[in-house]
């Protein structure tokens, strides 16, 4: 019987911890010592015919893994659950939902979306999961989330896995009857802030009249805070959270203001607005004038912050 147990425990290895009836069955082992084990505690049961082999631990991966398997063969978990287990949305984690293209019963405390077929390009495995894959998350979620919402969770898809507008047209390709098609591509090109210190940043800009910058878009294939296209100007915004020190930040951020990567800090924007106010002044009419942004920051425009 141990070794029989060890059998079981191996599929669940597999599985983070979780293991389907059927599964059991194929491998040799017989219901009614199944049912004894969950009798005696070794199996628990998390869904109807899937069992958790040993504990109960209620892990996140556990729990997708479980609802994956009790939707059957061909399941994926999807939607809101796929786009908060590949880092596209943040917050508590989102109730398990499944993908599939069969037949279903109701599963307590499972989404279940049933649609005629998935393309095999739109699915993918993460950490043992059937998921699908960013793109198809994003459009699976393009009607129901909020336009800034979608947008943010776009920004992300970049970030984290570099997905591009070519990408996404190949799975609304894929998927023509989908709706949100239209709303997916207008936030995938559409600006957001995606921070408190953003937020502050443009609010400065409105409160000294200075010309607005397009946030968090692709420049040159690289995905940059706020850029004034008719300037040529670029500027990243910081935060010191990874620095050992604030002033060693700081320090970096000057160093950076060196070189062509513009940079300012939440010291720029909140304690020294006015000089950074300045200062960017000056750098957007030395813009207008064709000179270079990095240029003027070294000759240092009047107002031009201090660092420690």
């Amino acid at each position: 019987m141990r070794g029989q147990f060890s059998t079981v425990a191996g599929i669940a290895r597999r599985q983070h911890g979780r293991a389907t009836r059927q599964q059991l069955l194929e491998a040799g082992i017989d219901g009614k010592r199944i049912d004894r084990w969950v009798a005696d505690g070794r199996l628990w049961v998390v869904h109807r015919g899937v069992y958790a082999i040993g504990h109960t631990a209620p892990a996140l991966l556990a729990a997708y893994m479980a609802a994956v398997l009790a939707c059957g063969p061909g399941a994926v978990l999807s939607h809101r659950a796929a786009a908060y287990l590949l880092k596209l949305i943040r917050g508590l984690p989102p109730r398990a939902e499944i993908t599939i293209t069969t037949a279903h019963r109701r599963r307590p405390g499972i989404i279940i979306h049933r649609v005629r077929a998935l393309h095999p390009r739109d699915v993918c495995v993460v950490d043992g999961i059937p998921v699908t894959v960013v793109p198809r998350v994003l459009l699976d979620l393009a009607p129901s989330l909020k336009p800034a919402e979608l947008t943010r969770a776009c920004h992300e898809a970049w970030v984290h896995h570099r997905v591009t507008p070519p990408m996404i047209e190949a799975c609304i390709a894929r998927n023509p009857t989908k709706p949100g098609a239209a709303k997916l591509r207008h936030a995938y090109g559409a600006d957001v802030t995606l921070s408190t210190l953003e937020d502050l940043f443009v609010k400065l800009l409105k409160a000294y009249d200075l010309p607005l910058p397009r946030t968090n878009i692709d420049v040159a294939g690289d995905k940059v805070d706020c850029h004034w296209e008719q300037h040529g100007l670029t500027v990243e915004l910081h935060s010191y959270g990874f620095h050992a020190t604030r002033d060693g930040f700081e320090k970096d951020i000057t160093r950076r203001r060196r070189s062509n990567h513009l940079a300012f800090s939440y010291g720029d924007v909140v304690d020294r607005a006015s000089a950074t106010a300045a200062e960017l002044r000056g750098l957007l009419d030395a813009c207008e004038r064709g000179e270079s942004a990095s240029a003027s920051a070294a000759g240092g425009t009047e107002g031009t912050p201090k660092f420690s």
